[in-house]
């Protein structure tokens, strides 16, 4: 019996300490979504974080993470509304998010993810405002003309984890997917990580610069990372990425990105056949097969694969001889 009464006070132990672990800040009313014209806002509170998600455009997201003190927001974005892509006027963006995170009233910080544009632009409207990257991702950063013009100084590096904001973030990083480096955030005490442009929800991935004529798979490589990540963060409540929103699903979220991959990857080098049977030839085949394929999802950085999507002449990724 004293056995038995024992292992029941360390289970009502052990719930109670999971319980508290998860009780919630009693944060401030959020700031209002009319200061976000130019696209939506979630507020989704999990213990003591709060997350603003701040869609734009319908095409990337901006996640501000509010701890009891501070605030730290996760990309800063895009602000052309030029494009094919870009179903809306957020040339304002960066103003609105600057004006959302002074209206929850705490200090800022900021992280980027990795250095492409979309991410990092806005940070004209945050030269006051300390950045931090993972350690390859910040010195891609401080070599990027665009970054030091706009943003005028350098973006500390991290390396392993650093509390900011008020969280322990633990950075990492995958070399030679989408981007020369693809970094990535992760909050071990909330479960929640933040992949950039590693997954997405739903919506088509920036496949462009996979280059299958070279002796460098990085398809492969992305998959293969995706394969560990999503092992290392199956029990985490949230994953927050860059291309649009969130998921409270998080091995799905990583599933879906795992078998898209794999898929545009068979049209490409010929391992998976079109619908109609055959084998895929040309670029605009493999678009609209993963179009079809993937019927609910966003455009997202698909089309840029496509002759002629940065500039007239322009030939699209180099999938075929």
């Amino acid at each position: 019996m004293k056995l038995k009464f024992l292992s029941v006070l360390a289970i009502s132990a052990a719930l109670l300490l999971n319980s508290c672990d998860r009780d919630e800040f009693d944060f401030s009313p959020a700031p209002s979504t009319s200061l976000i014209k130019g696209g939506t806002v979630e507020v989704v509170t999990d213990g003591n974080a709060r997350y603003h998600v701040l869609n734009f455009g319908g095409r990337w997201t901006s996640t501000i993470v509010e701890s009891e003190k501070e605030i730290t927001i996760v990309d800063v974005g895009i602000n052309d509304p030029g494009g094919a892509v870009i179903t809306a006027d957020i040339s304002k963006s960066g103003e609105e998010i600057r004006a959302y995170a002074n209206a929850i009233n705490k200090p800022i910080t900021i992280i980027i993810t990795h250095p492409h544009v979309d991410h990092f632009i806005n940070l004209d409207k945050f030269k006051d405002i300390t950045v931090y990257a993972e350690t390859k991702n910040a010195a891609a950063l401080n070599r990027d003309a665009t970054f030091k013009q706009i943003y005028g100084k350098d973006a500390i590096a991290v390396s392993g984890s650093r509390v900011i904001g008020g969280f322990e973030f633990h950075f990492g990083n995958v070399s030679g997917t989408e981007a020369t480096e693809n970094g990535y955030v992760y909050i071990p005490s909330q479960k929640a990580v933040f992949t950039g442009d590693l997954t997405a929800v739903n919506r088509h991935s920036y496949i462009r610069d996979y280059t299958p004529l070279d002796n460098v798979d990085e398809l492969s490589t992305w998959i293969n990372a995706l394969k560990e990540m999503k092992t290392k963060f199956s029990d985490y409540r949230y994953v927050f990425v860059g291309h649009v929103g969130y998921d409270s699903n998080v091995s799905g979220n990583f599933d879906k990105t795992i078998a898209y991959l794999s898929d545009a990857q068979g049209l490409i080098k010929g391992t998976k056949n079109l619908r109609s049977g055959v084998k895929a030839k040309s670029n605009k085949e493999v678009v609209d097969e993963l179009k079809a394929l993937y019927p609910s999802f966003g455009d997202g950085g698909l089309l840029f694969s496509l002759p002629n999507a940065f500039f007239p002449g322009d030939p699209g990724a180099i999938w075929f001889k």
